[in-house]
């Protein structure tokens, strides 16, 4: 809150205090005193100011309680003056305290000095006091009252947490200026955030935004505020809006921006969004955000755009879990041999905890997939992540049961080869039953037999002979 101290300050800073030339009225001012005073005003109208102050205090050595109250009030008021030129402002409070104590002084003047002892005490911090002067002074002069005394009545209520007092004295600025006024409306902003009123609140940043289009945190809060009341689609536009007008660069706001296209079905804008910001720069290429993006492609079915962002974090992240999110997105696009690569990357890179035997299933099943018509050593490989996930709880069962499916498989195919191996064997014995067979009917007729012929028949000769 010390911009509004800091704003308020240069408000009393501004308006001045302008209380010399009242004082001044040589008419109504013992003729010696009004000589000294005119030399002392034309010190600090050279910027004299403590030449002045040397002069005055001269003054009051030299003539004391011989001095009217008048002339006493107006020695006082210009000092304090001078005081607040050397800044040195708790003496001016003390001279203008005195002078006001002299009730000598014209009521203009009087009140005059209510409304810059006002100033002085928000400026040194004495609040109560601040409070105290500036409503003196306008319950005596109610016309002069103007948008910047409500502002700084306000602000002085505000830095003693009367916060209901605050905002009464802001609305009253606000509706006193011709023109908005920025600070007015932040203050009155500030003062509904203390006060927990979330609804006025919504209702002045709308008006704020529309006001200043340009300011980003405008849109920031009020964005908060509709989260707040669960209104999250007018939360989206809010943001979505500075986005639009250009505000928006803050990787925050676009990370922010780009989860809000997914929760309103519309993964696909929130994905390009945060895609082209990181091709800019806007969005640092971390392993959160890149899972984010990839998070998003996926929500939009564009499973090939995600699967190289999310290869990209896995390779960048300190565990494996991304990984093994990695190799679940092969699988669903049936690239096995990819799927089988990045579990093991994720088994190998560790941290997995809960995913581990689940990584060491999918591995499996990647692997057995791959798998062909008699490639054992694919099942092997496949029945090693089994047996691992078989060390599991959570896995046990599921992984007994696929050994099982590949150890039947092994005896299937090892059977059909031995049958096929037998028939093998019975078709060749048959075939050279056959050729003896014609080997013999050739014989028999006394044709000329073949070489491969007289070597079949004599040995079946030296066979049967052989025969007991």
């Amino acid at each position: 809150m010390s911009r509004f101290l800091s704003a308020l300050t240069a408000t009393v800073l501004l308006i001045g205090f302008g209380t010399f030339a009242p004082a001044l009225q040589a008419e109504t001012l013992t003729p010696a005193v009004a000589n000294d005073l005119l030399s002392a005003y034309e010190l600090l109208e050279e910027e004299k100011s403590a030449e002045a102050i040397t002069a005055l205090n001269r003054l009051m050595e030299r003539r004391g309680d011989r001095m009217s109250e008048f002339d006493r009030a107006s020695v006082l008021q210009i000092r304090g003056s001078a005081h607040i030129n050397e800044e040195n402002l708790d003496a001016a409070l003390a001279d203008f305290e005195q002078a006001l104590q002299q009730n000598a002084l014209p009521a203009e003047q009087q009140n005059r000095l209510r409304f810059n002892m006002a100033q002085l005490y928000f400026v040194t911090e004495q609040y109560e006091r601040s409070i105290e002067f500036f409503e003196e002074w306008m319950a005596l002069d109610p016309e002069e009252i103007q948008a910047t005394t409500y502002f700084m009545l306000s602000g002085a209520h505000y830095q003693i947490e009367n916060y209901q007092e605050s905002l009464e004295a802001i609305t009253q600025a606000i509706e006193k200026s011709e023109e908005p006024e920025r600070r007015y409306y932040e203050l009155k902003n500030v003062l509904y955030s203390e006060l927990g009123n979330i609804v006025d609140r919504t209702t002045l940043l709308k008006t704020m935004v529309g006001y200043w289009p340009d300011e980003l945190s405008f849109w920031r809060q009020l964005s908060s505020l509709y989260l707040e009341q669960n209104e999250e689609l007018k939360s989206f536009s809010a943001l979505e809006s500075a986005y639009i007008a250009g505000l928006i660069e803050s990787e925050s706001d676009i990370l922010i921006l780009g989860q809000f296209y997914s929760s309103f079905n519309n993964p696909y804008r929130g994905a390009r969004l945060i895609s082209r910001e990181m091709d800019e720069g806007n969005v640092e290429r971390s392993v959160a955000n890149l899972e984010l993006l990839s998070q998003l492609w996926s929500q939009a079915r564009e499973h090939r755009r995600a699967i190289p962002i999310l290869s990209e974090a896995a390779g960048l992240a300190d565990s494996g879990n991304l990984y093994f999110r990695l190799g679940q997105a092969y699988l669903a696009t049936e690239d096995n041999e990819q799927a089988a690569t990045a579990f093991e990357a994720a088994i190998e890179k560790g941290g997995l905890e809960d995913n581990l035997a689940e990584a060491w299933m999918l591995l499996g099943n990647a692997l057995f997939n791959q798998a062909g018509p008699g490639d054992r050593s694919q099942r092997r490989a496949a029945d090693r992540a089994f047996a691992e996930a078989e060390r599991f709880a959570s896995t046990r069962g599921q992984a007994r049961d696929w050994r099982g499916y590949i150890r039947a498989i092994d005896d299937t195919e090892t059977r059909q080869a031995m049958l096929e191996q037998e028939q093998s064997e019975r078709l060749e014995e048959a075939a050279q039953d056959r050729f003896l067979t014609a080997c013999r009917a050739q014989q028999l007729a006394g044709t000329t037999l073949t070489e491969e012929c007289r070597t079949v028949l004599e040995a079946a000769r030296e066979a049967e002979n052989a025969e007991p």
